[in-house]
C-alpha cells in the first residue's frame, strides 16, 4: 500500500512543480542580463537542458563502461539521444530573445538567425487561439513572421503601435508619440 500512495504523491508533486513553473513564468518573463529590453526564455528550458544533458551523460557511463556490451546498444542509443536533446535545449535557450522596441522588434531565432520587423512594414497581424493558448502572429512585407505567446513574452510597444493603427488608419513613424 505504501508504494501505491508513493507513486501517486510523486505524480502529484510532478504536476504541482510544473503549474508552479508555468505559473512563475507567465509572472516573471526572463530578461537578459547584458540587454534588459530582450525577452529570453523561461529560466526552466536551461534547468531542463543540464538535467537531459546529466542523465544522458549518467546513462552512457553507465551503457558504455559495462562488460554486457551487446545487450546494451538501446541504451548506448538513448544515452546520445537523451544528451543531444540536452544540447538542444542549452543552444536554443542561448540563441533565442525578442527586444519590443518604440518603433521595431528585433528576434533571433532557437537556429541563431536574427530578424527586425518596423512596426511601418507590416502587413498582417492577428490574435490566434491554439489549444487554448493564445498565440500572436506577425507577418511583414518582406515575409518575416514572428509569432509569440503575449502572456508569456510581453512586447507591450508592438501592441501599442498596432493599437495606434487601428485607431489612425496608419503606422506610428519614428520617433512618434503613441
Amino acid at each position: 500500500m505504501s508504494a501505491f500512495a508513493l507513486k501517486y504523491a510523486l505524480i502529484a508533486l510532478a504536476i504541482v512543480v510544473v503549474v508552479a513553473g508555468v505559473w512563475w513564468a507567465l509572472k516573471r518573463p526572463n530578461r537578459s542580463k547584458r540587454a534588459p529590453a530582450r525577452l529570453r526564455m523561461p529560466i526552466f528550458v536551461p534547468l531542463a537542458g543540464w538535467l537531459l544533458l546529466a542523465v544522458g551523460f549518467l546513462l552512457a557511463l553507465s551503457a558504455f563502461t559495462s562488460r554486457y556490451t551487446a545487450d546494451l546498444l538501446p541504451m548506448r542509443i538513448a544515452s546520445l539521444v537523451v544528451g543531444a536533446g540536452g544540447v538542444f535545449f542549452l543552444v536554443m535557450y542561448n540563441n533565442w530573445y525578442v527586444d519590443a522596441r518604440a518603433d521595431e522588434v528585433r528576434f533571433r531565432t532557437i537556429f541563431g538567425r536574427e530578424h527586425v520587423i518596423e512596426y511601418a512594414d507590416i502587413v498582417e497581424y492577428r490574435m490566434l487561439k491554439t489549444k487554448g493558448q493564445p498565440k500572436f502572429m506577425v507577418r511583414s512585407s518582406s515575409g518575416v513572421k514572428f509569432s509569440i505567446h503575449p502572456q508569456i513574452f510581453p512586447v507591450e510597444p508592438l501592441l501599442a503601435a498596432i493599437r495606434f493603427y487601428e485607431r489612425t488608419g496608419r503606422w506610428p513613424l519614428v520617433g512618434e508619440q503613441r
